[in-house]
């Protein structure tokens, strides 16, 4: 399959105009997730950060979380949370209700919520906690691989796109991803170009 540059220019123009209504609307946040793993190689993998941010980059929850059972390291290696950092932070049962008020009601966006979102819901239903009741849920992955165009023949279908680092920070660190999706959303809204981004458009004094 082969789209023509009108279809491609409808799919960009169409992530360009969901971007723009998800920033319009004070309802969406952005969430981020560290794991101890992949969930759909690992029943058992938990969450070990979660970051949540509203649409001006504020963070509404921001915590690291102490999984049930220690990490691997190759998991260590990749978004660089210790297992001695988390030794006392809470568990997740601890704060699934402050987690659950926070996005009541709100239009979630994830950059991949096939992974983000359906871990967080497998962690709710794992302790028999009750899963919040938000407004939508999106996600930017799909929308950027869209807004970029690039084919892929393999999977007859846009190419997944990598989250780009906009704020030059650690990469797999959730707050920082938060962050970046944000920017991403904002970029393929036209509401900023790229190459003229300097530090100073990147407000992380909060």
């Amino acid at each position: 399959m082969t789209l023509t540059d009108k279809q491609l220019a409808e799919f960009k123009s169409n992530a360009k105009a969901w971007s723009n209504e998800r920033l319009a609307d004070q309802n969406t946040v952005i969430i981020d997730i560290e794991s101890t793993g992949l969930l759909s190689k690992d029943p058992n993998t938990e969450i070990a950060q979660l970051c949540v941010i509203n649409i001006q980059g504020r963070p509404l929850f921001s915590m690291l979380l102490k999984p049930n059972q220690p990490m691997s390291e190759e998991v260590v290696n990749i978004h660089k949370i210790s297992n001695e950092q988390i030794q006392e932070q809470p568990m997740f049962p601890q704060v699934a209700k402050m987690i659950a008020f926070v996005l009541k009601d709100k239009h979630v966006v994830s950059y991949n919520a096939d992974f983000d979102w359906k871990l967080l819901m497998h962690m709710f239903k794992k302790y028999e906690q009750d899963t919040p009741k938000v407004a939508g849920v999106s996600c930017c992955m799909d929308r950027y691989s869209e807004w970029s165009g690039e084919w892929s023949y393999k999977k007859n279908g846009f190419k997944w796109q990598k989250l780009p680092n906009f704020t030059g920070s650690e990469a797999h660190d959730a707050f920082n991803d938060c962050q970046n999706t944000l920017k991403l959303m904002q970029k393929m809204a036209g509401l900023f170009e790229e190459e003229k981004l300097t530090a100073s458009d990147i407000d992380l004094d909060f």
